[in-house]
């Protein structure tokens, strides 16, 4: 962790100052520690340049179950989302991913928020948009996936990419921080969707853009062959955008459905949450 990122992080309770204590630093980077809420007291701890921000007392057992689920299968997660996807998708899938980048409109400088980034799958992504004068947040409630994004960050020697483990439903930054936020597979399995999705607003800039991806088959197919196909082999896939839990003032809301393909199979059909902070 960066020291200066106490600017814009904060206690995800009370949303008050976070104040750097009992450091040990490489540089301008905190290896261990704590971080203190000015208002309520709660300490965060800083290991391995991370700073966890979950408390077990404010997540529900939908969080948790799907936190563990992810703790054990991050290592195959990863080996899926980065190899074995691109590769069976014949390159469709990294450009599918590139394309919700690109709605995002980042510019070199941004400060774009990475909401359940998982292993890193699009911190490559985001890095060559922000530059090196960017920077990335990137946070994920589960420390197994977190280790193979910060071996991904170590790898790349991303400066731009700064890492914090916290539950999207209670986001450790101060309001009105990024200039994008992104989020690519999670909201549908999310124990508190709406409060997740108002966060997310909650920690944009006035009119920045935000892109929700999750599992998601349109309408309009579930009666086809292919859509009773997909719903049989995941539940998931009948999920619909949670955009009735979004707040009426939102700008530019536009959803959109698609279906990746291999060469002969339909292997993940998803919807896409395109819309802009609204400007108080």
């Amino acid at each position: 962790m960066r020291k200066d990122a106490t600017r814009f992080l904060c206690c995800p309770v009370c949303h008050s100052e976070l104040i750097l204590d009992s450091e040990k630093s490489w540089g301008d980077n905190v290896v261990s520690g704590f971080l203190k809420c000015k208002e309520c007291g709660v300490e965060y701890r800083i290991r391995d340049e991370i700073p966890d921000f979950v408390l077990p007392e404010f997540m529900n057992r939908i969080d948790e179950k799907w936190m563990r689920a992810y703790d054990r299968m991050a290592p195959s997660y990863d080996l899926l989302m980065c190899i074995l996807i691109p590769f069976f998708s014949l390159g469709s899938e990294p450009l599918e991913r590139r394309t919700w980048v690109n709605q995002l409109r980042l510019t070199p400088g941004d400060h774009v928020l990475d909401v359940s980034t998982g292993t890193g799958r699009n911190l490559p992504l985001l890095a060559n948009k922000v530059g090196q004068n960017g920077r990335i947040s990137a946070v994920d409630i589960s420390n197994g996936a977190l280790f193979y994004a910060k071996a991904k960050t170590r790898k790349k020697k991303w400066k731009t990419v700064e890492l914090q483990r916290a539950n999207a439903s209670y986001l450790p930054y101060k309001s009105d921080t990024f200039d994008a936020v992104m989020h690519v597979g999670g909201i549908n399995t999310f124990g508190e969707k709406k409060r997740a999705l108002h966060e997310m607003i909650r920690v944009a800039k006035p009119n920045a853009r935000i892109v929700i991806v999750d599992e998601g088959l349109a309408p309009d197919e579930e009666n086809s062959f292919t859509g009773k196909f997909l719903l049989r082999t995941n539940a998931l896939y009948g999920c619909k955008p949670p955009t009735g839990l979004l707040p009426a003032n939102v700008k530019g809301l536009r959803v959109k459905w698609k279906i990746i393909m291999n060469r002969f199979l339909p292997i993940w059909p998803f919807y896409i949450i395109e819309f802009r902070k609204p400007v108080a």
